[in-house]
């Protein structure tokens, strides 16, 4: 049996992991694009190391990793139609890099889509609280 599309990125995370010796117990998976029409050209997966971005060109994903000492800030904004994530780190070179994505508030057939996003939107709802 073919593994899922999930299933495939998971080991691709697990063996990037193992390789930089990376600790990894949780990951969350979330759609999203750079627009309306191809928000579901990225798959993000949030972990206890950082944040795992997979940019689906054809049939292939390219992996990019984003550690988790380099990442400053994580919002979601209700929009009408979609979130938009808003997520703000510093690169190798003390820059700060911003990255804007589109989340369907749901993806048929991917509850994980829906759970990571809940649990972004209660994280977003601690952090507006404690400010």
């Amino acid at each position: 049996m073919a593994a899922s599309l999930k299933e495939r990125l998971e080991e691709e995370i697990k063996v990037y992991s193992e390789e930089n010796n990376l600790t990894v117990q949780t990951m969350d998976f979330l759609y999203a694009g750079p627009h309306m029409r191809a928000r579901h050209s990225l798959i993000l997966v949030f972990t206890e190391a950082g944040m795992f971005t997979f940019v689906f060109k054809l049939s292939d994903a390219e992996m990019h990793f984003l550690d988790a000492k380099t990442i400053q800030q994580i919002s979601l904004a209700k929009k009408k139609l979609v979130y938009q994530l808003h997520i703000r780190a510093v690169t190798e070179d003390g820059e700060i890099e911003e990255g804007k994505y589109l989340v369907s508030k749901r993806v048929f057939g991917r509850k994980w889509h829906k759970e990571t996003l809940q649990k972004l939107i209660n994280k977003n709802i601690q952090l507006l609280s404690a400010e």
